[in-house]
């Protein structure tokens, strides 16, 4: 891949991770927090893949697979803890 687009993307990636970090400090609610931290996998997982693509590499895919169901399962045990049980 072309550097310059590498490292743009790479660029905005981290400027939406500080923009995400911000919002999980500030909160103000648990599920402004988790939505944070949900955006947050979600733009590590997409650094990943661009490191994955520049490097021609599949060793990133099991990570990728990994965190993302991490990712989901943490939303969802937050959800249901926030939500309460209705049984």
């Amino acid at each position: 891949m072309n550097d310059v687009f590498v490292w743009a993307a790479l660029g905005l990636l981290s400027t939406a991770a500080v923009l995400v970090a911000v919002r999980v400090v500030r909160g103000p609610t648990t599920l402004d927090r988790t939505t944070a931290v949900d955006s947050f996998v979600a733009v590590l997982l997409c650094g990943l893949a661009v490191v994955a693509a520049d490097r021609d590499s599949t060793v990133y895919l099991p990570v990728l697979l990994v965190l993302s169901l991490l990712g989901f399962a943490g939303s969802v045990a937050v959800a249901r803890f926030v939500g309460g049980d209705e049984r």
